[in-house]
């Protein structure tokens, strides 16, 4: 069967740590789909120095499907710096990225292809967030919130999903490495040069493996700081 897009080529950075009980489930179904969607792709596996045989995993996989590129870090970098290290690596013309919990299911990834070539970014936005915790739930709100007000870009979702085009990508000049505000950089940048975004809301889907290890006060505070940074020199272009 032909895919649904054969002209889109699409990089995939995938992080993982300590990621054993998702990454036999996730990489097939995810290398299946996009096989259904796109021309050609790759799927980058960015080990963070994991403690348990996701490494191990990957390599086997990576033989039985030779869209897998496993890459290793040699010291932890942490979902941000993976995501950093990863995005230049990637080959073709459209790069995305998901967790390997596959909070993202490739399956939906036509609702965001459709708008490309016109869109230079497009955002998935969650419909729910099933699973998270109020206390969670409520920290995203205010962080969207600070967003819109310190940015003003109106996007409902900076820390889910994002295909970009890899020329944008390339020219986006990023500096975070923050897990709770690299994309949201990408994003803003993207918006502060007057770039062709689109928000498209899609589902989530939980986790029923492991635990997130993105979600903590160092991580929130990094991207605090990573965020005034921002701010100060967006404003020193504007009334420079």
């Amino acid at each position: 069967m032909a895919p649904r897009y054969p002209a889109i080529t699409l990089s995939v950075v995938m992080p993982a740590y300590n990621e054993e009980g998702n990454i036999e489930k996730t990489l097939p179904r995810a290398v299946a789909s996009l096989r259904r969607q796109v021309g050609a792709f790759e799927i980058l596996l960015i080990d963070d120095c994991s403690k348990d045989r996701t490494a191990e995993i990957a390599d086997a996989l990576a033989k039985e499907h030779p869209e897998i590129r496993v890459i290793r870090n040699e010291v932890n970098l942490r979902q941000g710096g993976t995501l950093k290290k990863g995005f230049p690596l990637a080959r073709y013309a459209y790069v995305t990225h998901n967790a390997m919990d596959y909070p993202f299911d490739f399956d939906d990834l036509p609702l965001l292809l459709e708008h490309f070539p016109r869109a230079d970014v497009v955002v998935a936005g969650r419909r729910t967030y099933p699973g998270i915790s109020a206390p969670r739930q409520f920290v995203s709100w205010g962080n969207r919130t600070l967003l819109t007000l310190l940015f003003g870009a109106n996007i409902k979702d900076y820390n889910f999903i994002q295909i970009y085009k890899k020329s944008v990508l390339d020219a986006l000049p990023t500096f975070s490495e923050a897990t709770s505000f690299i994309t949201p950089e990408k994003i803003i940048r993207a918006h502060h040069q007057g770039l062709y975004v689109v928000e498209v809301d899609v589902e989530y889907h939980r986790r029923e493996v492991g635990v997130p290890s993105s979600a903590n006060l160092k991580n929130v505070r990094r991207a605090l700081v990573d965020m005034g940074r921002l701010f100060i020199e967006l404003r020193a272009q504007k009334h420079g």
